[in-house]
């Protein structure tokens, strides 16, 4: 990997809203950290359970029972295209109704020629996929929607 490849992935780290990146191609390993800055605004947070109307939501229409967990909102770390599947030739590594672990692939985003894998932040079930295979998707697009393990 060469430097202007190098500084590409950390001005894309500094662009964006991901943290860390971990990258290992060709034999070499990149870990870029991204530490808090002190005039960065915070960091907005993630609609629940359709409280963002873009969002369907996947509770009854009654809303969630007092105190049941709320769905989590899988969004793009950064701008690229977003795939479903880890090759062409491969099904996607999630369905809609398929059970998922924290820290799971769920799809990937190719950014500069760069494939990152995207996990899902929680044990849960697929309730929805919320971009196209193939689509250019931007920085926090939601991509899927996540629901506790007894949704449905």
């Amino acid at each position: 990997m060469d430097f202007a490849k190098i500084e590409q992935l950390v001005d894309l780290v500094a662009r964006s809203s991901i943290a860390e990146l971990d990258l290992t191609q060709d034999g070499t390993r990149i870990r870029i950290l991204k530490r808090p800055s002190a005039e960065a605004p915070p960091a907005p947070a993630r609609p629940a359970g359709g409280s963002d109307p873009q969002i369907p939501s996947a509770n009854h229409k009654d809303g969630p029972a007092p105190g049941a967990p709320a769905d989590i909102v899988v969004s793009a770390p950064m701008h690229g295209v977003f795939y479903r599947s880890a090759a062409p030739d491969e099904p996607p590594l999630v369905e809609v109704g398929a059970r998922v672990e924290a820290g799971q692939k769920i799809c990937t985003i190719e950014a500069m020629k760069t494939f990152i894998d995207i996990a899902a932040e929680t044990s849960g079930v697929v309730l929805a996929v919320l971009a196209e295979n193939g689509d250019e998707i931007a920085a926090g697009q939601a991509l899927f929607r996540i629901g506790p393990a007894g949704s449905s």
